[in-house]
């Protein structure tokens, strides 16, 4: 028999414990229960795509159509069924349009509205006649030179306006006096809100140039 010296059996010692601690790792990596699976999220859906809006459609009452001519800053009435032209009105004094936007829009009380941005009002006319009647303005003063930029007459005496500068659309009582902000945070530019009064229903749209995104809004009149 081998006689190992004292240093000899000190390393035999020193290498039977390394080699039982990589065993006992071994076996602790062979038992070792597996590791939770980790969940998946799944991506966000896509955004849809933009809902088509009605057609917007000249506003009509007892047979006389209504339209805006922006280049002559006028606005008159057609009989729906020969195309003659029943009457033209330049309002109170005069439409000052000093951009784009010009619009009227007929109330559920068939009452007829006219957009006048430059004097930042509205201005209600005779239907049969286009005789100035009234006018209407929000009791706090709307910014810039020429707003709101949208607009319709809903049920009961209100209007809903697009309004830029201030960004928001709003409802209006008949005092001026604002009833709701229904959007807070329109888009900078007035080229990117659309609107229309389609029977009952107003159908709003924004589109957010940063993202590509159109975000609606659809309300009833009576609402």
């Amino acid at each position: 028999m081998v006689k190992l010296s004292k240093l000899q059996m000190t390393a035999l010692l020193l290498g039977c414990l390394v080699l039982a601690g990589g065993a006992r790792q071994l076996w602790r990596a062979a038992t070792a229960p597996p590791p939770p699976l980790t969940s998946v999220v799944p991506p966000p859906p896509p955004t849809p795509p933009p809902r088509d809006f009605p057609a917007p459609q000249a506003p009509t009452i007892n047979g006389l159509e209504y339209h805006c001519d922006r280049e002559n800053r006028r606005v008159y009435a057609v009989k729906a069924d020969t195309g003659e032209i029943a009457w033209v009105s330049y309002g109170e004094s005069g439409w000052l349009v000093p951009g784009a936007a010009f619009m009227l829009d007929v109330s559920p009380e068939s009452e007829l509205w006219v957009l006048n941005p430059g004097r930042r009002r509205l201005e209600q006319l005779n239907p049969e006649t286009g005789d100035y009647i009234a006018s209407w303005e929000p009791r706090e003063p709307l910014p810039g030179c020429c707003n709101p930029v949208r607009f319709a007459a809903m049920s009961g005496g209100r209007f809903l306006t697009m309004e830029k500068g201030r960004r928001q659309a709003r409802l209006y009582a008949p005092s001026g006096d604002v009833l709701n902000v229904l959007v807070a945070n329109l888009s900078a530019s007035e080229h990117n809100y659309v609107l229309i009064h389609n029977d009952d229903r107003v159908y709003m749209s924004d589109l957010q140039p940063l993202n590509g995104r159109v975000r609606q809004w659809e309300i009833n009149v009576h609402d």
